[in-house]
């Protein structure tokens, strides 16, 4: 266990990227068309009733039954997928091992509901604490609000903490995800399904690293997002003006987007917990990303 430097994580986090972006590609790219023809035969007919029929409760009751469940397969098979694609970059010349794959991977996304329920319910109970002390100037729960900003309902020093509070619950939450961050590339490089397994070494070796996790988490998630705004802004314009608005080019646009903007980002998303594994365990697996 080291402490990270940012730099370190970013070349790790390229060169798992690098060496296994075929195999990334493979995994990834089909799992998304699993779940695109999921989505559809799932979600279709239902978006398609209840435009119908907007008033009907039970079909809106129906449509969330229904995207819990997809949402519930999807996570199951993206899980399943980066164990694979954890494991085998890590372990170059290996057999998928897909029953271990697909237990190991709803595992962790059990394991990470469940911590993320948690940090919810403890910044519920925070603000709650807040609302009681600060509740003459913040005028109850709702001087949280936007709508409260808007109205000038709160002075300047109330506002000043409310955009206080706002970061630091953006903070905790990358936070959270840093301590938790590297749990499935353990899981993968142990071969174990048990998320506590995961939880708890990502939580040990973040420790050193944890807040240059944080910054390296911030710089990754604004690069991702000022990558995408430019990438589609140039595939979205271009297309839309080549293909004009017909269907045909609507769904072409839609998949030249998927495959030039978002696909890129999910394989790097997938390369960067093996990166920072790597920068702050770089002995804890015989991987060489070969």
């Amino acid at each position: 266990m080291t402490k990270m430097s940012i730099g370190a994580a970013f070349s790790e986090t390229f060169a798992f990227l690098k060496a296994n972006w075929m195999q990334m590609l493979i995994w990834v790219g089909g799992a998304l068309v699993v779940v695109g023809l999921l989505g559809y035969l799932f979600l279709g007919s239902t978006f398609s009733a209840m435009a119908l029929a907007p008033n009907d409760p039970s079909l809106v009751m129906g449509a969330f039954s229904k995207i819990f469940l997809f949402a519930l397969i999807a996570a199951v098979i993206l899980y399943g997928v980066s164990m694979l694609i954890w494991r085998g970059g890590m372990h170059p010349g290996e057999a998928p091992n897909f029953a271990w794959a697909f237990q190991a991977g709803p595992a962790l996304a059990f394991g990470m509901f469940v911590v993320m329920i948690a940090a919810y319910i403890l910044i519920f109970i925070v603000m709650f604490i807040l609302t009681l002390i600060f509740g003459a100037a913040f005028g109850g729960i709702g001087g949280f609000s936007p709508a409260a900003l808007e109205s000038g309902a709160v002075g300047g020093g109330a506002i000043f903490l409310i955009v206080i509070l706002y970061i630091a619950v953006i903070v905790f939450m990358l936070w959270v995800q840093g301590r938790f961050l590297v749990a499935g590339p353990v899981m993968a490089n142990q071969l174990t399904r048990n998320p506590v397994t995961g939880l708890g070494e990502s939580w040990r070796l973040t420790g050193p690293s944890q807040w240059t996790i944080v910054g390296f988490y911030l710089l990754f998630t604004i690069g991702v997002f000022i990558y995408a705004l430019i990438a589609g802004m140039i595939f979205g314009g271009v297309l839309g003006a080549i293909l004009g608005g017909s269907a045909v080019g609507a769904m072409l646009t839609m998949i030249v987007m998927a495959a030039a903007v978002y696909l890129p980002i999910i394989m790097i998303s997938f390369s960067m917990p093996v990166g920072v594994y790597r920068a702050i365990a770089p002995r804890a697996s015989g991987d060489v990303f070969a």
